[in-house]
């Protein structure tokens, strides 16, 4: 669990219980940033100064102004991690000089700090490195303790199993915290050796005045130890109560943890009773879509079935007006040729009696003293007269004289069988004419 960002002074107290998991969370958060706009993202904020930072503060500065200037004071927590890497590189070199150090810039990102790497010897840097330009074509070495690495590839680097044998023997570490001072690493030859040789360490002078500051020195020891004392008790105060506010914390978000996760289960409540009345509903629409359906199918036959019924009603409307236009036409030809055929009977029925007429005034003058037997004689034979009305004339038979029949064609009457029974003709103005 992370500290709270109102007690940013109790680092140096967690340190010496979590600095391996502190170590292997940090290495494994430098793996996950690879680019620095990704890390500036998960900084944290400025602390701000709580009660025990103010009394160590104030315990600094009264033990500063009562302390001589020849005399240094014992070094904070964080000069001492400061330091750390630098006393390890010394101690390593004064050991045996084994520990060859070396840079790893960034390709991708050339402004961020690059990589310490950090290998047990020389030789061990030269298997590496003749393992990177095999594996990572991109990687490049321009010096001797200067790679140029991308940040992916060294992330990759760290877990190939052609780097499997090496896996004791390197490590790199990376200088992302803003906090932290750069790192400068000694300068090495081929072989590991430092390039510079160590300053000569100074001759301790013996005098009678060593003895006097010596018990000066362990005067203000006491009381930089009461001090720290006192510094450790208001910081044991500060971290009871800090951890007390963070269990009233605790317990505040398991409370609303806790009521949150009852809402949840009514929220899923109610999601599951609107998904049964949403199925519901689904089903109800589908069922009244289904009737919908038929019963426009039904309408639909119905009305293809009113159309064909009207289309063949109005076929017969226009075969019926189509006859009876037939018919008219018909009756109107018909009427046309019964007023010209009695026009033309009437004509020649004024014709006969005006040559009836001519021959009887003939007969007359020319024959006064013909007998009335010879005169109804031929009255009878050219009588009757010829029918009209629609009759067809078989023949006239005129006698002028008492002269025999001509045997060539027999004398018949008009009103044979050959000529057909008289019949009314219904004209178009509805009189019946007949003769």
């Amino acid at each position: 669990m992370s500290r709270p960002q109102s007690m940013p002074d109790f680092s140096a107290l967690l340190d010496a219980s979590t600095s391996s998991s502190s170590i292997f969370e940090k290495r494994i958060h430098s793996r996950r940033q690879t680019s620095p706009e990704r890390k500036s993202l998960h900084l944290r904020k400025k602390p701000s100064i709580s009660l025990a930072a103010g009394l160590m503060m104030n315990t600094e500065n009264s033990a500063a102004a009562s302390t001589p200037l020849n005399v240094p004071l014992p070094p904070s927590p964080r000069q001492c991690s400061q330091s750390r890497v630098t006393e390890q590189g010394i101690a390593g070199q004064e050991e045996g000089g084994n520990l060859f150090y070396a840079y790893a810039l960034r390709s991708d990102y050339a402004s961020s700090p690059p990589y310490i790497l950090t290998f047990a010897s020389a030789a061990v840097c030269s298997q590496w490195w003749d393992l990177v330009q095999h594996e990572y074509k991109m990687s490049s070495r321009p010096s001797l303790q200067f790679f140029v690495v991308r940040s992916e590839d060294m992330e990759l680097i760290q877990d190939d199993p052609a780097f499997f044998h090496l896996r004791n023997k390197w490590f790199y570490t990376s200088q992302d915290s803003p906090m932290s001072p750069p790192i400068v690493i000694p300068l090495q030859s081929a072989n590991g050796v430092p390039a510079v040789p160590a300053p000569p360490l100074a001759e301790k002078k013996a005098s009678t005045s060593a003895i006097d500051s010596l018990a000066g020195s362990l005067t203000r020891l006491a009381g930089v130890v009461e001090s720290n004392a006192e510094q450790v008790h208001a910081l044991s105060v500060a971290q009871s109560a800090g951890l007390q506010r963070m269990q009233e914390i605790n317990e505040s978000n398991s409370t609303q943890i806790n009521a949150i996760a009852d809402s949840q289960m009514k929220l899923q409540a109610l999601v599951d009773q609107n998904a049964s009345h949403y199925i519901a509903l689904s089903n109800q629409s589908f069922a009244s879509q289904e009737q919908s359906r038929q019963s426009q199918d039904q309408t639909r036959k119905s009305q293809e079935q009113t159309r064909k019924s009207n289309e063949q009603t109005r076929d017969i409307l226009k075969t019926t007006v189509f006859q009876l236009q037939t018919l008219s036409t018909n009756q109107i030809q018909l009427s046309k040729t019964c007023e010209d055929m009695m026009r033309s009977i009437e004509s020649l029925g004024n014709s006969v009696s005006q040559m009836n007429s001519s021959l009887m005034s003939d007969t007359a003058s020319n024959t006064s003293g013909m007998s009335a037997a010879s005169f109804s004689a031929l009255a009878s034979r050219i009588s009757p007269a010829p029918r009209k009305l629609n009759r067809r004339i078989k023949g006239v038979w005129y006698e002028y004289d008492n002269t025999a029949t001509p045997s060539g064609t027999p004398r018949r009457r008009v009103d044979s069988v050959d000529t057909p029974p008289k019949s009314s003709i219904v004209f178009k103005n509805g009189l019946d004419m007949s003769r």
